[in-house]
């Protein structure tokens, strides 16, 4: 009889956490933030999407579309991996459809992860012919001057390597994402970058004339355990002190989405994935 409530409980703990996981998986939540720049004459919306891989929220991403939606946005950012290479082309179609509905919401920029890019290479395609032709504005080290509701605003979005912090030293200074950044920050006004990894600005202590850079890749430490925080983050390693969230780093504020996919194939746990809608000011 013992063994059998043993059994019992086991099984009841089992179905609790893959309830757990499933709703951490399924359920989107919109996170949201203020930024303060003093740069606008009116409040800027802001919505940041990243890390979709092979996720499906309603047919053709519908679900994701609406929570999108209901942000009203002024502007989308698209913050990484959302073509994904370890199912080839089979994932495509649903992609371009969801890029495609996006940008009948609002302007959409994108800026490559490292999904992304080995989708082109494991498939021979190409994610930024997909992006752009689905309406999308594709920032792969590019950067853009725009007028958003009356306002000045520069995007830019760069492919960071993974960095390890002991690579970074006199020869960073030389390395071409320092050298995009000191060109990004050279306008007077409102500066947002997208940036899939955030390394560069974990692991340096330069001081940058950006007003928020946006990043992913990171999936929220995938599982979340209460008074812990994440338990893993790729190039972090396991406890990572980075893995979501508004974070000021050496004055650049960097928002870390936790994405909308696990992680391989390890699923989310008490971590839901997320969109983020920031409010500038």
């Amino acid at each position: 009889m013992k063994m059998k409530h043993l059994f019992g409980l086991v099984g009841s703990a089992g179905a609790v956490a893959l309830g757990c996981a499933a709703y951490s998986e399924l359920a989107i939540r919109t996170t949201e933030y203020s930024l303060t720049t003093g740069k606008t004459d009116c409040p800027l919306t802001v919505t940041v999407l990243s890390d979709l891989h092979f996720s499906v929220f309603g047919k053709d991403n519908c679900r994701l579309v609406k929570t999108v939606r209901n942000t009203n946005p002024d502007v989308i950012l698209l913050a990484g991996d959302f073509f994904d290479y370890h199912h080839g082309k089979t994932n495509t179609d649903r992609v371009v459809k969801t890029l495609k509905a996006l940008c009948e919401v609002a302007p959409v920029y994108m800026t490559p992860g490292n999904h992304d890019k080995r989708y082109d290479v494991q498939t021979g395609d190409d994610f930024r012919k997909h992006a752009e032709n689905s309406g999308v504005t594709v920032l792969d080290g590019e950067i853009t001057d725009n007028e958003i509701k009356g306002q000045k605003v520069r995007l830019g979005g760069i492919f960071d390597h993974s960095v390890y912090l002991e690579d970074y030293g006199d020869r960073w200074k030389t390395s071409p994402v320092y050298e995009y950044l000191k060109e990004f920050e050279k306008s007077d006004g409102l500066k947002l970058l997208m940036m899939h990894r955030p390394n560069t600005f974990i692991y340096t202590n330069d001081k940058w004339d950006i007003d928020a850079v946006f990043c992913g890749h990171d999936h929220g430490g995938i599982w979340q355990i209460p008074l812990f925080g994440g338990v893993y983050a790729p190039e972090q390693g396991f406890l990572p002190e980075y893995y979501k969230g508004e974070h000021d780093l050496c004055g650049t504020k960097m928002f870390l989405s936790t994405g909308l996919e696990g992680y391989y194939i390890v699923p989310r746990l008490f971590n839901r994935v997320e969109i983020l809608k920031i409010t500038v000011k």
